[in-house]
């Protein structure tokens, strides 16, 4: 009798079909991984941003430019958001009020998420499973409440 060498059909395909399904279970366990890192990058950054706003006013008494005015000086923070995939505005801008809302790339794979804080510290969030704005920072894709 000959001496059997390699692998038959069968066996290589066991080992195809067990490396599928650990990449099944891998994969949108990873690019949840990474959703949630992007999300603590730009929730950090809009962090560091309102206090940078209210050094800002501490400073010359106005969150605005200008007293009266109705842009905030946005260089102050842009800096912090260069590296992450959302995306910056700053709204409702006057002497004593802002919004900062980070809206998510598409291109980054963050797209339906948006992340807001104001002056007085209030914070929302949107995501893909949130579609309703919550009163909080959702840390990750499956969060829907507070």
């Amino acid at each position: 009798m000959k001496k059997q060498l390699g692998f038959t059909l069968i066996e290589l395909m066991i080992v195809v079909v067990v490396a599928a399904l650990l990449a099944a279970l891998a994969v949108p366990a990873y690019t949840a991984y990474i959703a949630r890192g992007k999300i603590a990058q730009v929730t950090g950054a809009l962090s560091e941003a309102k206090v940078r706003m209210e050094q800002s006013f501490n400073s010359v008494r106005t969150y605005a430019t200008a007293p009266g005015g109705s842009d905030c000086n946005a260089d102050l923070f842009a800096p912090l958001f260069s590296d992450t995939a959302f995306s910056v505005v700053v709204s409702a801008c006057s002497d004593t009020t802002f919004t900062i809302t980070a809206t998510g790339l598409s291109t980054k794979g963050m797209s339906g998420y948006i992340y807001t804080i104001n002056q007085s510290g209030d914070k929302t969030s949107t995501t893909p499973a949130a579609t309703t704005p919550q009163n909080c920072w959702l840390q990750s894709k499956d969060h829907t409440s507070c």
